[in-house]
C-alpha cells in the first residue's frame, strides 16, 4: 500500500468563484478546467490561468476536454436511453424564434475539436463506439483532443492583437486527458473497450506531458467485480500515467460498505502502476490518499458527486454549511438543535466542538446566536414569495469549507490511518446521539468498517 500526500484539485464551474479561487489558490495542488467554461469565456479564462499558472506561478492546472457530452446518455428523469445529447442544448433566439439548439460553448468546443465531434452535432446524433472504425479516425481523434489542450491558451492569445505577446508564456496543462465518453450501461463493453482504445493511442502520441484517461461510469459498477477487475487488469496495458474515476451518482456519504470497498480495491490495484485520482469526490477520497489516491477534484463547496447529466430545470441548491465533525453539509437550524445536549453554551465553545476556522472565528465572534448568518434568508426580489439564502450566507459558506478541506487534507497527511478511523468512531459517538443529526451520519460508521 503507497500511502500518499492528498492533493485537491479545484474545479472551477463559473468565473463568479474567480474570488474564492484566487484567495485560496496558493494553498491547492491544481485547478480543473472544463472546457465548456473555456469555450464560453475564452478570454476571461485564459487571462486568469495565465495570472495563477504562468511562470511566475507554479499552481498547476488540468483541462477537462468533456468529450463525453458527446456521448449516449441516461436520462436522469425517465431512465430512457439517449442518443439526443438533449442535455447540451438551450432556448435560443433565432430571427427572431425561440428554438433548441446547442449550446454555443459545446458547438464552439465541437468545431474546434472536430471530426467525430463536429459531425456529431451535424447529425444530431451522439458519437458511438462504432465512430471509431479505423485506427486513424481513432489517431486523428486523440490528437486533436490533445491538442487543444496544449494549445487552447496560446492559441487565444495569439488571435488577439493585445495580448499576443502572453503566448509564449501560456502555461501547459500537467497532463492531458485522453477522449473518454459515459460508458452507458446499454452498451458497457463496447464503451469501455473504446475509451481503453482511446487511453492506448493518446499514449503512444508523446505528447510532452503526462496521458491521463477518465473513467466515467454508474456508481453501479463499484457493484460489479468483473468490471473491477477488467480495469484493474487492462487499464495499466494502455501505458497511461493517470486515471480519474467518475462514479455518476456516487454519493460517497450515501454509499454502501461493498461499494466503498471496491472504490478502495480499485485504487490499491491501481496506484502502483499510475497516478489515480477521483474526479468528483470528498473527504473519504481523501482519506484514500493512504492507499494510493493521489488526489481529489471538487467544486467551490459542491461537485464532490456529479451525475453524468445534471437535472434539466432544477433550481440552484441552498449552500449548506459543512459540519467539520461529520463531514456533511447540513442546516444550519439542524446543527443549533444540537448545542444544548453537546454543551455548546459560548463562543469559545462553538469554535472547540464546531469550528475554529478564520470565517467561522469571524463571524461567530462575539455571540453564539451569530452563528445564524450562515444561514440568512431573504426575498430576493419585491416578487418573490419564497425566501432563499441571502448572497454573504452563501459566501461565508463556501469560504468555510475551502478552508476546512483544506485544513483536512493536511491533517489527513500528518495523520496515520489508525488515528483517522478512531476519529471517525469519536465523531459517530458524539453525533449519533443528536436527534437532529441522527440521520445523516450514518456514513462515519461506514467509512470505519471500510478504512479498517
Amino acid at each position: 500500500m503507497a500511502e500518499l500526500s492528498p492533493k485537491i484539485i479545484l474545479r472551477m464551474g463559473s468565473h463568479s468563484e474567480k474570488e474564492y479561487i484566487e484567495k485560496t489558490a496558493k494553498f491547492l495542488d491544481g485547478l480543473l478546467i472544463g472546457a465548456n467554461l473555456m469555450e464560453a469565456t475564452p478570454g476571461a479564462t485564459c487571462s486568469l490561468l495565465l495570472k495563477l499558472c504562468g511562470a511566475k506561478n507554479t499552481i498547476p492546472y488540468y483541462l477537462d476536454p468533456m468529450t463525453y457530452a458527446y456521448g449516449s446518455y441516461i436520462d436522469p428523469q425517465s431512465g430512457v436511453f439517449r442518443q439526443d445529447m438533449d442535455w447540451i442544448k438551450s432556448e435560443q433566439k433565432r430571427k427572431g424564434k425561440t428554438i433548441k439548439a446547442f449550446k454555443r460553448s459545446y458547438d464552439a468546443l465541437a468545431d474546434k475539436l472536430g471530426g467525430v465531434f463536429s459531425n456529431a452535432l451535424s447529425r444530431g446524433i451522439a458519437v458511438s463506439p462504432g465512430d471509431f472504425s479505423t485506427s486513424k479516425i481513432c489517431e486523428d481523434t486523440c490528437k486533436s483532443v490533445v491538442n487543444y489542450q496544449l494549445d487552447r491558451i496560446a492559441t487565444e492569445f495569439r488571435e488577439d492583437a493585445e495580448y499576443a505577446s502572453f503566448a509564449a508564456d501560456a502555461p501547459k496543462p500537467s497532463a492531458v486527458f485522453a477522449p473518454y465518453f459515459y460508458i452507458d450501461p446499454k452498451n458497457t463493453n463496447a464503451w469501455l473497450k473504446t475509451v481503453l482504445q482511446l487511453a492506448q493511442t493518446t499514449a503512444g502520441l508523446n505528447a510532452g506531458q503526462p496521458v491521463h484517461t477518465v473513467i466515467c461510469v454508474d456508481e453501479g459498477a463499484l457493484a460489479n467485480q468483473q468490471f473491477s477487475d477488467f480495469i484493474g487488469a487492462e487499464l495499466p496495458k494502455t501505458k497511461i500515467q493517470g486515471v480519474w474515476f467518475w462514479f455518476s451518482r456516487l454519493y460517497e456519504e450515501g454509499a454502501s460498505e461493498p461499494k466503498l470497498r471496491m472504490y478502495r480495491k480499485l485504487v490499491e490495484t491501481l496506484s502502483s502502476r499510475m497516478e489515480v485520482y477521483m474526479l468528483h469526490g470528498g473527504y473519504f477520497s481523501l482519506i484514500m490518499s493512504k492507499y494510493g489516491l493521489s488526489g481529489v477534484s471538487h467544486g467551490v463547496g459542491y461537485g464532490e458527486q456529479k451525475n453524468v447529466v445534471p437535472v434539466i430545470g432544477q433550481s440552484t441548491p441552498t449552500v449548506r454549511y459543512y459540519l467539520p465533525p461529520i463531514h456533511r453539509r447540513l442546516s444550519v437550524a439542524q446543527i443549533e438543535r444540537c448545542f444544548d445536549a453537546l454543551n455548546i453554551a459560548t463562543v469559545s465553545d462553538f469554535h472547540s466542538a464546531i469550528c475554529g476556522c478564520v470565517v467561522c472565528k469571524g463571524v461567530v465572534a462575539k455571540n453564539l446566536k451569530d452563528f445564524e448568518a450562515f444561514g440568512a434568508r431573504h426575498h430576493s426580489t419585491a416578487a418573490s414569495k419564497r425566501m432563499a439564502q441571502t448572497p454573504a450566507a452563501a459566501k461565508r459558506c463556501r469560504y468555510h469549507f475551502l478552508l476546512k478541506r483544506i485544513e483536512e487534507r493536511d491533517w489527513i497527511k500528518a495523520t496515520a490511518l489508525p488515528a483517522i478511523v478512531n476519529n471517525l468512531k469519536g465523531a459517530y459517538g458524539t453525533w449519533c446521539k443528536q436527534p437532529t443529526v441522527n440521520s445523516e451520519c450514518g456514513h462515519l460508521a461506514v467509512w470505519e468498517n471500510v478504512l479498517k
